[in-house]
């Protein structure tokens, strides 16, 4: 196996496995009751855990895991992700998740490119590019289509699926802006590890663990930790290795697996019918992040 088609496969298993952890978790708030809160709390607790450990048993990664403590501006830094970047996206996805469906929340959850596009334009002062421009069309059309099914005059999801569903796709952008510097500087897997912590840490004042713990059967229990291992910290680990084979561009178009598996696992397991009007939208979605992906290869201006 090529080094390429390794790489490939490892972007495409952690964005697949990201994908189906939605679905489970619609199926547990559905049949579970499970609560909101307590998922997030400790899901974000025990993948941190994990992500601590496996960071410790890294000689190479040892050192940064405790060097970020000693930098009070990184450490504002990490606050500051936490609460608006990690923990705002996991209660924001997996709202949208239980008042909609997941498909439809990780589909919009792909706006978060075009945000991030508007607010460098804005930010930089950037003249926006071609490629940025028909990124704006294509999402809007398609979010248009997706919600409506074409007929303008009804929506296919509530408001409080929308609502919630363009907020995952801001809290997606800021997510990727936030932590940009400290990224650099400590390395994603410390950044995370801690964010995951201290973020269920500030959660339990919210949702402690050890209240409302759902009464899961055998079933039940396997889809949580399917979450929360197979959907967190095994699908982290493979998105890290597969930096090492193909670059970060490549394995960013390859996320286009996580709506696709989303999609697929809840037209099967959860009986979600998609439209061709809808089918249209979310390839309209999901096609910005190719098409940034070419703008990027473009030079931009900024304005004077």
């Amino acid at each position: 196996m090529s080094r390429s088609t390794r790489g490939i496969l490892y972007a495409s298993i952690g964005a697949i496995c990201w994908g189906i952890s939605g679905p489970i978790a619609q199926l547990l708030f559905t049949n579970y009751n499970l609560k909101l809160g307590w998922l997030i709390s400790s899901k974000m607790l025990f993948s941190g855990l994990i992500l601590l450990v496996f960071g410790w048993l890294q000689t190479k990664e040892r050192p940064k895991l405790f060097s970020i403590w000693h930098d009070k501006k990184a450490l504002v830094q990490l606050v500051i992700y936490t609460i608006f970047g990690m923990t705002a996206m996991q209660a924001v996805y997996y709202k949208a998740v239980e008042v909609g469906n997941a498909a439809t929340a990780t589909i919009l959850q792909f706006l978060s490119p075009v945000f991030i596009v508007v607010f460098t334009i804005f930010r930089y002062k950037k003249v926006p590019r071609r490629g940025d421009v028909w990124a704006i069309v294509a999402v809007l059309v398609g979010t248009f289509l997706l919600i409506t099914g074409g007929n303008p005059t009804k929506l296919t999801i509530s408001p409080a699926a929308l609502f919630w569903g363009v907020m995952t796709g801001v809290a997606a952008a800021a997510y990727v802006l936030l932590p940009a510097k400290i990224l650099d500087q400590y390395g994603s897997l410390s950044v995370s590890a801690w964010s995951m912590v201290i973020g269920a840490i500030l959660f339990m004042f919210v949702q402690p663990v050890w209240r409302d713990v759902p009464k899961f059967d055998l079933l039940g229990w396997a889809g949580y930790l399917f979450i929360v291992i197979f959907g967190s910290v095994i699908a982290y680990f493979i998105y890290l290795e597969s930096l090492a084979y193909i670059s970060a561009t490549a394995t960013g178009l390859l996320d286009a697996f996580e709506p696709l598996a989303a999609t697929v696992f809840s037209v099967i397991f959860l009986n979600l019918t998609f439209g061709i009007v809808e089918t249209i939208g979310t390839v309209l979605i999901l096609s910005t992040v190719f098409i940034l992906a070419l703008a990027n290869r473009q030079p931009s201006q900024s304005i004077k």
